[in-house]
């Protein structure tokens, strides 16, 4: 009498459905685009944080087709960047994350793709901070990298994760179209957002100081020798100021001072001193003014600052 033999076979965990070639590029071309917009919104945040500190914006023609030129780079550079940094990053995590499931005999889920972002950011801060720490940066450093690598890697890991688990070719490049539109487009509403506010008031932008004539009074220095010092009765003694690009160009002397307004309305410091310049702008703070004049065209924001001694 023959005897069949059954073969028992093991349940395996239930798992996203594993993807090819397509799949793939559908998860890396997602998690580039995330790293994009990623960048875009960090770069719009600096933007819009830098206009509440000390900035000159170039004007002209000539400015304005450089900002262009500029702005063009930026995104070449950044989708660059998010290309090379999926395929180097992104993608070996998720496919980490699979594997380190599969060997554990255990479904890959989200939080087991957190852990592994975890994990790459604590050796990240470790390589980086450390090193950074011992050499005098402070130990802050490593918190600082280990939650700057987890906010640029978890969202691009997570939705390139998504790519895959998504059945079918067309709803994953879908996906990857949509994180291509929806990523440039809220750095852009950021923009405007934060323009608008700027705008209206409600956040409160950079204003130069306005000191008045006494607090003018005083020696105002380079960082190269120069001095120059106001009187209260008006006088003023210069030493070794600069006039232009070149060190050698120098000018000194007496002569006198007055606060005034430029052409554009706004207070300056009217200088009279043989060779030196008249019209110097108000910068820095109202705790920490500063005195300067643009050498050359103005759009070459070139200039020289004297600070307060």
């Amino acid at each position: 009498m023959a005897h069949g033999t059954v073969v028992r076979r093991e349940a395996v965990p239930a798992g996203p459905e594993r993807v090819g070639g397509a799949g793939w590029t559908a998860a890396w071309l997602t998690g580039a685009a995330a790293l994009s917009a990623e960048g875009a919104l960090a770069l719009v945040g600096y933007l819009l944080a830098g206009l509440r500190q000390e900035y000159y914006v170039a004007a002209g023609i000539p400015a304005y087709v450089g900002y262009l030129v500029a702005a063009v780079i930026t995104v070449v550079a950044l989708g660059l960047a998010g290309l090379v940094g999926s395929a180097a990053v992104v993608l070996p995590l998720v496919r980490l994350s699979r594997r380190s499931a599969r060997r554990a005999g255990r479904p890959e889920t989200v939080r087991r793709c957190l852990a592994v972002c975890a994990a790459f950011a604590a050796a990240a801060a470790a390589c980086v901070g450390m090193p950074a720490a011992l050499l005098g940066g402070g130990w802050t450093v490593l918190p600082l990298v280990l939650l700057a690598v987890l906010l640029g890697l978890v969202p691009a890991v997570l939705l390139a994760r998504a790519v895959t688990v998504l059945r079918g070719t067309g709803a994953r490049f879908g996906l990857a179209a949509a994180v291509s539109v929806c990523g440039p487009a809220l750095a852009a509403v950021v923009l405007v957002g934060g323009l608008a506010a700027y705008g209206t008031g409600l956040v409160q932008g950079y204003e130069p100081p306005r000191p008045t004539a006494a607090q003018l009074v005083g020696t105002w220095a380079d960082d190269r020798g120069g001095t120059l010092t106001l009187r209260a009765d008006g006088s003023a003694v210069a030493e070794g100021l600069s006039v232009g690009g070149d060190a050698a160009d120098r000018c000194g002397g007496s002569g006198s001072w007055a606060r005034g307004e430029s052409p554009s309305g706004t207070p300056q410091l009217d200088l009279r001193v043989s060779g030196c310049a008249e019209g110097w702008q108000f910068g820095g703070t109202e705790e920490r003014p500063t005195l300067y004049h643009w050498i050359g065209d103005p759009d070459s924001l070139n200039r020289y600052t004297l600070h307060r001694e």
